[in-house]
C-alpha cells in the first residue's frame, strides 16, 4: 500500500500554521475531510471542496452544493499524485479559507490499516501565542484563588479551553484514529 506524507497549510496567516500528514492511498476524500476538520479544531459547520487537478470534490451537506463524485467512493490512490503535486482545500465559503496541500513523499508500506496519522504541525486556526498564555495565566490565579485545591472540572475546562488554541499531536491522533475506525 502506498502512504502520502503531505503538508497542509494555512494560506495567508502569519505566522505559518501548517500540518504534517501520513495518509494510506484507501483514504477516501471523506476521511482526509474529515481530517482536515480535526487537525484545525473545527466541527464541520460550513462547507467545503477540494480543488484537484481542476476539478471539486466535497463531502455533500443537506442545502449546499453537490459534486459529481461521492467524496466516500474517492480515494487518494485514484488521483496518481506524484511527489510535488498540489492541490486545495476551501472551508467556509463566506471567509474562504484556504488550504495549501503539497505531496512531500511517497512511500510503500506494508502496513494495512487505514489510519490517517499528523506526524507534526504548527499553530491553530484563529488564535496566536497570547491566547496560550492568556488561558495559562487564568489557570495559574485560579490555582492561587483556590489555594491549589483544583476540582476535576476545573482541570477540564482549563484542558478544553487551551486545547482550542495551542497545537496538541497526542490528541489530534486519537481523534483521527476513531475516525479511522468508523
Amino acid at each position: 500500500m502506498k502512504v502520502y506524507f503531505i503538508k497542509i497549510a494555512l494560506r495567508g496567516v502569519s505566522p505559518m500554521i501548517w500540518r504534517r500528514l501520513s495518509v494510506p492511498g484507501s483514504a477516501s476524500l471523506a476521511m482526509l475531510h474529515d481530517s482536515i476538520q480535526i487537525i484545525n479544531g473545527w466541527d464541520d459547520t460550513y462547507l467545503n471542496q477540494f480543488r484537484i487537478f481542476g476539478k471539486d470534490y466535497g463531502v455533500y451537506h443537506d442545502g449546499g452544493i453537490s459534486f459529481n463524485d461521492n467524496a466516500r467512493n474517492v480515494y487518494i490512490d485514484d488521483f496518481k499524485f506524484d511527489v510535488g503535486d498540489k492541490f486545495t482545500y476551501e472551508y467556509n465559503f463566506f471567509q474562504h479559507i484556504m488550504h495549501d496541500i503539497r505531496i512531500e513523499k511517497i512511500q510503500e508500506s506494508s502496513l494495512t490499516d487505514n489510519h490517517i496519522i499528523c506526524q507534526s504541525g504548527n499553530g491553530m486556526p484563529g488564535a496566536s501565542k497570547y491566547d496560550a498564555a492568556n488561558i495559562e495565566l487564568k489557570m495559574l490565579k485560579k490555582i492561587v484563588s483556590k489555594k491549589g485545591k483544583l476540582t476535576v472540572k476545573d482541570i477540564i475546562d482549563f484542558q478544553e479551553e487551551y486545547y482550542q488554541v495551542k497545537f496538541n499531536k497526542k490528541r489530534i491522533n486519537a481523534s483521527l484514529r476513531a475516525i479511522s475506525s468508523e
